[in-house]
């Protein structure tokens, strides 16, 4: 059994492990331009479309043309489908949030980890919304490290150093782990911060045997424990 790592922090990834593209949401966009998709299909398209981000190296537009295809959306139709997507996720032209639907067991999770008396940053690659938008789909009271407000994006080390500073005094890279759903930017970012990574793969589409794995959010648990 792998040992749990004694923690005074852990850092989270916003996308795709606190919350996912709201099913409602992006069905209602594409349905708008003519496109219909199965709303259940939206979580595993998002962690599919992951490995087609990671593989090009954390293209953004890979990923939300991956995300299309594992829609279903046919090539044709990809261009409607992104500019559908892309007014959806932004909130001063949709008035939604598109990414906030929580991810299961993530809330309960990060309360339980704060009773434990552990540190909780978000460290996400964002477009300087991230904070407003957690908050206002009612995760909030958490610190926020928002790559464009810090100047740094994931797997940049400094966006890491940022959040460090941010979860306080005492607390070294060795204390933390960091949970995320993406090799290139969060695995890899971590673990050139000096902090423990964790994948977060509810697909268990990686076998990778040089990193600590998690299904869903409430499964750190098998990983981690407050220091004493």
């Amino acid at each position: 059994m792998t040992p749990r790592i004694a923690c005074r922090a852990v850092f989270l990834d916003a996308g795709g492990v606190i919350v996912l593209p709201r099913r409602d949401l992006v069905a209602g966009a594409l349905s708008r331009v003519g496109l219909a998709i199965d709303p259940a299909a939206v979580p595993h398209a998002h962690y599919r479309a992951l490995a087609a981000f990671d593989r090009a190296g954390a293209s953004n537009p890979i990923y939300r043309r991956a995300f299309c295809s594992e829609l279903g959306i046919a090539a044709g139709r990809t261009a409607d489908a992104l500019e559908a997507l892309a007014r959806l996720e932004d909130r001063s032209r949709s008035g939604e949030i598109m990414w906030s639907e929580p991810t299961p067991g993530a809330l309960s999770t990060i309360t339980a980890l704060r009773r434990r008396g552990l540190r909780v940053v978000i460290v996400t690659n964002s477009d300087g919304h991230a904070e407003e938008n957690l908050r206002d789909c009612g995760i909030g009271d958490i610190p926020v490290i928002d790559s464009k407000v810090v100047g740094s994006d994931k797997p940049d080390v400094r966006i890491f150093e940022a959040a460090l500073h941010r979860a306080g005094a005492g607390v070294r890279a060795t204390d933390v782990v960091h949970v995320g759903d993406t090799l290139s930017a969060d695995v890899a970012g971590a673990s050139a911060a000096g902090i423990t990574p964790i994948h977060f793969d509810p697909l268990r589409a990686c076998r990778a045997p040089d990193h600590r794995h998690v299904r869903a959010l409430p499964g750190i648990w098998h990983h981690v424990a407050p220091a004493s």
